[in-house]
């Protein structure tokens, strides 16, 4: 086997439950039901030190779904709690004007102490209320979710089929079971029913199109200031998922949809962007797939019929979801003419030793290739760098920061590690620090924050990790050939919000120093 081939995951993991989404929704309709029903759908809001706003796509989805396949017995209402700034004590008040039957939340680990706020709020207003919970967040979680929170449902991994399936099932008097894939329920005993698969669905051009009518796409321009940097001119912008799954090895990586690369046919990617432009006034879409360029003829061929199509009418950016190593020339080329203004390439970490401990094994000459083929085209070039592994040295997140400071990059994004639970990252993190690591994954879901000031790696180890970031985050940003680019290539409004953004890193910076002391010593060699 050749090392690119060691890089990828064929076939997935055991676990995985492969379906068809038209087997359940195409020529039928749900058994009858007792009743119709009303769903709220939310997306919770959890104070942190540097929130993102975007529309959350696989709440539209669900919308849709449910739409589409319950007709009128289903009224389908959808709150972005963030976009709002609405914490959980908001709840009760919308529940009093909406009345709902069931509310359902789409979480991420850092919303995970907002969403079990929501389910006791829920469950006080009504004890009959479903209270269902899914997203990134629930992924082999579901033990936890249920001895902390009072969720009666818990849908791990996607949940586009199975959601439908288990509230026919719920609303037309059947028993529950449990053969739907990673649907897991507490049953009226109090015992709960698990169910741990993931719903590999295979059609994607069979998903009915995400509801974009119930997004405020205004307020999403307007309130995401920390897209504003590349979003040049607050112009208003839509997600898109063109595929989903990665079959690469990443150990830090959730895979939420799997090992298994699937996608969507270019007329219905061309549809959706029809339908977003013509009916919202849509002319920046973010592509936010696990790997947009996978399938290099296929992508490709995308970008070049976008460019055909609305030739120098869009802004296309990549906020996630390229590897670097795999672009080449004529990649680049068509992700130019289609309309490509900002690229991210996720580095994480140039030292060989830690790409080979992480599974990574990116070709990091490669990616810089790219990097500097996107800033000759004049494309924006964001990258992604992920500080604090376990056994990571000093000496290199150093390496790592100096690397991207004197890169062509316009700008950088410095994550310090997050081990979640239930990846293989996870389990080198417990080797290092099993005191540090439960510490810090039960701070993750109770504080919400990703930034945290206290990161794992500092718990871990003992260095200042996050003053080390706020370092590199200043450095980066005052290099003076980058303050040369970004002065060329922003208006002068963007260049305030973004030596605001500076600033304030600064200043967090050096207001919280790190006062936690050594648990151990940084091994500078291999787990």
């Amino acid at each position: 086997m050749d090392a690119q081939h060691k890089k990828v995951r064929v076939e997935n993991q055991p676990g995985i439950s492969t379906s068809t989404y038209d087997a359940l929704a195409s020529g039928r309709r749900p058994a009858p039901l007792t009743r119709p029903f009303t769903v709220l759908l939310i997306k919770p809001y959890q104070p942190t030190r540097d929130s993102g706003y975007g529309p959350p796509l696989g709440l539209l989805l669900l919308i849709s779904g449910l739409r589409n396949y319950f007709g009128s017995s289903v009224s389908v209402h959808f709150w972005d709690m963030k976009l709002y700034h609405a914490t959980p004590d908001a709840l009760a008040s919308k529940l009093d004007e909406l009345r709902p039957d069931v509310i359902g939340v789409s979480a991420l680990n850092c919303e995970a102490s907002s969403s079990f706020a929501i389910s006791a709020i829920a469950k006080a207003w009504n004890p009959e209320l479903l209270t269902i919970i899914g997203g990134p967040f629930t992924l082999r979680q579901a033990p936890i979710i249920f001895s902390n929170s009072q969720f009666d449902w818990v849908f791990e991994g996607a949940a586009d089929r199975t959601l439908l399936q288990a509230l026919e099932r719920q609303f037309s008097g059947q028993e529950l079971g449990n053969d739907i894939p990673g649907f897991s329920y507490r049953q009226p005993s109090g015992s709960i029913c698990f169910n741990h698969q993931q719903d590999l669905i295979t059609d994607l051009d069979s998903l009915p199109l995400p509801a974009w009518d119930v997004v405020d796409f205004d307020r999403y321009s307007k309130y995401d200031r920390k897209r504003i940097i590349t979003n040049v001119g607050q112009r208003k912008y839509a997600y898109l998922f063109t595929s989903r799954g990665c079959p690469y090895l990443c150990n830090y990586c959730h895979d939420t949809f799997t090992k298994r690369f699937v996608y969507r046919s270019e007329a219905s990617i061309l549809e959706e962007i029809r339908l977003l432009h013509e009916d919202y006034g849509i002319t920046e879409f973010h592509i936010v797939d696990d790997i947009f360029n996978l399938h290099r003829p296929r992508a490709i061929s995308i970008m070049k019929a976008i460019g055909d199509r609305w030739p120098g009418k869009f802004f296309i950016a990549f906020p996630n979801g390229l590897r670097g190593d795999i672009l080449d020339k004529d990649v680049i080329d068509a992700m130019v003419y289609g309309g490509t203004y900002q690229a991210t390439i996720s580095i994480e970490t140039v030292s060989p030793r830690l790409q080979s401990l992480v599974e990574k094994n990116l070709d990091i000459e490669r990616a810089k290739w790219a990097i500097e083929e996107f800033d000759r085209r004049g494309v924006i070039v964001q990258g992604a760098f992920m500080l604090g592994f376990p056994t990571e040295t000093p000496e290199e997140i150093e390496n790592t920061l100096s690397y991207a400071i004197r890169s062509p990059l316009t700008h950088a994004f410095f994550f310090s590690v997050i081990p979640q639970p239930n990846t293989p990252i996870y389990t080198l993190a417990m080797k290092e620090n099993p005191e540090a690591t439960l510490s810090f994954a039960k701070d993750e879901r109770d504080d919400g924050d990703y930034n945290s000031l206290s990161p794992w790696y500092s718990r871990a180890y003992g260095y200042d990790l996050h003053s080390a970031i706020g370092r590199g985050f200043v450095r980066f940003y005052l290099h003076p050939r980058r303050v040369l680019k970004l002065v060329r290539r922003y208006r002068a409004m963007n260049l305030a919000i973004g030596l605001r953004f500076v600033l304030l890193r600064l200043l967090m910076t050096a207001a919280a120093p790190f006062r936690a002391s050594p648990l151990t010593e940084i091994r500078d060699k291999p787990v």
